[in-house]
């Protein structure tokens, strides 16, 4: 759905409950978390993307109620942006 609706998908991350190995690096394990990264050419692609999918019925009717179920909290959304040396340019 993020690419049906504008967005071009890096990564995406999860959890691993594995034991911490290397301990100077906090970690918190009882934590669940799932992480995804999207590529857009810039502010206003993200707005259109966004917009595009609030209205997208796939989403709302299938998708969004899927995921709520499983949320402890709401999710946060962050825009990061590529330094000048970044390969993702």
């Amino acid at each position: 759905m993020l690419a049906e609706t504008g967005g071009e998908p890096l990564a995406y991350l999860r959890s691993e409950h594995a034991p911490n190995t290397f301990p100077a690096l906090p970690v918190r394990e009882d934590e669940e978390v799932f992480v995804w990264f999207a590529r857009f050419t810039d502010e206003g692609h993200i707005d259109d993307h966004l917009d595009r999918l609030r209205r997208a019925e796939r989403w709302r009717d299938e998708a969004l109620p899927a995921l709520s179920e499983r949320w402890a909290r709401p999710p946060q959304r962050l825009r990061l942006a590529p330094t000048d040396r970044s390969a993702l340019r």
